[in-house]
C-alpha cells in the first residue's frame, strides 16, 4: 500500500511540473533565423515578412530590418532588401555587411555612383581592411580614372589580394595611365607568369622592346647620316647590334600576339623586324596584312 502511494505521488509531481512549465513558442522571427541557418532564404524571407506584419513597428529593432534585408537579397528580392535597409537606417541602424550588401545590389543594377558611395561609406566608417571591398573599389577607381585613389586602395590590400590576376590587371592599367613605366615593366612579367597569354602584358613587352630597338635605329642612323666618318660608322655597327638584340626580344611576344589575334594590328611590327633581319619572305607575308 505504501509503495502504491509513493508511485502515485511521483506521478502527480511529474504531472504538476509538466503543467507548470512555460510553453516555448516558435515566433516568425525565430523561424526566419532558423531558415537562414539552413540556407533556406526563400522561406526565411516569408517568415521575416510575417514577423513585420504581426509586430508593431516601434517594437522592431533596426538590426532586424537589416538582417531581413540581407536575407531578402540572398533570396533574390533586391527591391525588398532595399526597402528594409531603408527601414533599418530610419531606425538609425547600420553595419558594414549591410552596406556591402547594398553595394552588391547597386552593382547588379549597374548603378556605379550608388555602389561607390556604399563602398566608400564602409571604408570611412568601418575601416579600410576589407579586401573584398578594396578590390571592388580598385576596379571602380580604375574604370573612372581616379588613379590616385586606386593607388591608395592598392596600398591597403593584403598580399593575397595583390597577387590575384584581376587586381593586378587594374593596378597595371592605373600605372599605365600614370606612365609609371618601371612599375609596368615589373607587372607585365608578373602577369605573364600567371597567364602566358595575357594580352595587355604581351603588348607591353612587345612594344617596349620593339620601340627600344626602333628608336635606337632611327637615332643612330640620323647621327651617322649627319657625319659619315669611319669612326661613326663603327659606332653605328655596334648600335645596330643592340637594335637587333631588342628586336629579338620583342619577337617572341609579337609572335604570341599574332597567334592570338592575327591581323593588321601586329603585322607592321613584324614586317619591320623581319625587314631589319633581311628576311624578305616573312617581310612580304606580314606586309600583305597591312594593305
Amino acid at each position: 500500500m505504501a509503495k502504491k502511494k509513493l508511485l502515485w505521488g511521483a506521478a502527480m509531481a511529474v504531472f504538476l511540473v509538466s503543467c507548470g512549465a512555460p510553453k516555448v513558442l516558435t515566433t516568425p522571427k525565430t523561424e526566419a533565423t532558423n531558415f537562414e541557418a539552413t540556407g533556406n532564404y526563400s522561406q526565411a524571407l516569408t517568415a521575416w515578412t510575417s514577423y513585420f506584419e504581426t509586430t508593431a513597428i516601434e517594437e522592431v529593432a533596426g538590426a532586424d530590418f537589416a538582417q531581413a534585408a540581407k536575407t531578402a537579397f540572398k533570396a533574390g528580392n533586391a527591391a525588398q532588401a532595399i526597402s528594409w535597409f531603408d527601414q533599418a537606417r530610419y531606425k538609425n541602424y547600420a553595419d558594414a555587411d549591410m552596406y556591402q550588401t547594398l553595394a552588391a545590389i547597386y552593382q547588379q543594377q549597374d548603378n556605379l555612383s550608388k555602389e561607390l558611395s556604399a563602398l566608400e561609406y564602409i571604408t570611412e566608417n568601418y575601416g579600410s581592411d576589407n579586401n573584398e571591398v578594396n578590390a571592388r573599389l580598385l576596379a571602380i577607381y580604375t574604370e573612372i580614372d581616379a588613379n590616385d585613389k586606386a593607388l591608395e586602395v592598392w596600398s591597403k590590400m593584403d598580399g593575397a589580394s595583390k597577387n590575384k590576376e584581376e587586381n593586378l590587371d587594374h593596378y597595371f592599367e592605373v600605372n599605365k595611365a600614370l606612365e609609371n613605366e618601371a612599375v609596368c615593366d615589373s607587372l607585365a612579367d608578373v602577369l605573364l607568369g600567371k597567364n602566358p597569354e595575357h594580352l595587355e602584358a604581351l603588348e607591353w613587352n612587345a612594344k617596349k622592346y620593339y620601340w627600344a630597338g626602333q628608336n635606337r635605329y632611327e637615332r643612330e642612323m640620323a647621327k651617322y647620316n649627319a657625319n659619315k666618318t669611319r669612326k661613326n660608322y663603327n659606332t653605328l655597327l655596334k648600335e645596330l647590334d643592340l637594335v637587333t638584340a631588342d628586336f629579338k626580344k620583342a619577337l617572341p611576344y609579337l609572335n604570341k600576339l599574332w597567334k592570338l589575334n592575327p591581323g593588321k594590328e601586329y603585322a607592321g611590327y613584324l614586317a619591320n623586324i623581319y625587314a631589319r633581319f633581311g628576311n624578305e619572305d616573312k617581310t612580304k607575308f606580314y606586309q600583305n596584312y597591312m594593305k
